[in-house]
């Protein structure tokens, strides 16, 4: 389970590195690190083990959701697998990146079975006046 929030730059090719304490959690069955973006809520960027991406794509598929409708094509036109450099760095899709408004500064927050990679500026303003008490009853904390 991703957990945490972390604050990064991309560098000057677009490039970041997924933080380290959330690497691991990106593993496959196998070993390797197969993980892929896609688009998020509220113009941010998920990032999701391709084993898990897999089951979520299989329980809309169980739910009967319709490969047809407007957000399937939204969700699945979105997918785009990330490839690792040597140095573990990896481009972020220049169609996510637009949406998500990132130009330098990142936020990447663990959310359970998913990250979400934030720009700065849009994080900022999600999370301004938020109650966090009355947030956290809803969760039951």
């Amino acid at each position: 389970m991703f957990k945490g929030v972390y604050e990064h730059q991309l560098d000057d090719k677009n490039r970041l590195r997924i933080p380290s304490r959330f690497k691991k959690e990106l593993t496959g069955e196998h070993g390797e690190k197969t993980y892929s973006f896609f688009r998020g809520l509220n113009n941010s960027i998920c990032v999701m083990a391709d084993d898990d991406l897999d089951d979520l794509i299989s329980s809309l598929a169980e739910e009967g959701v319709a490969e047809t409708s407007i957000g399937s094509r939204l969700f699945f036109g979105s997918i785009y697998s990330a490839e690792e450099d040597p140095q573990g760095r990896v481009v972020l899709p220049s169609v996510l990146k637009k949406m998500a408004g990132i130009t330098k500064n990142v936020v990447t927050i663990g959310v359970g079975k998913r990250l979400e990679i934030w720009s700065e500026e849009n994080y900022t303003k999600y999370i301004e006046g938020v109650d966090y008490d009355t947030e956290f009853k809803q969760l039951g904390i």
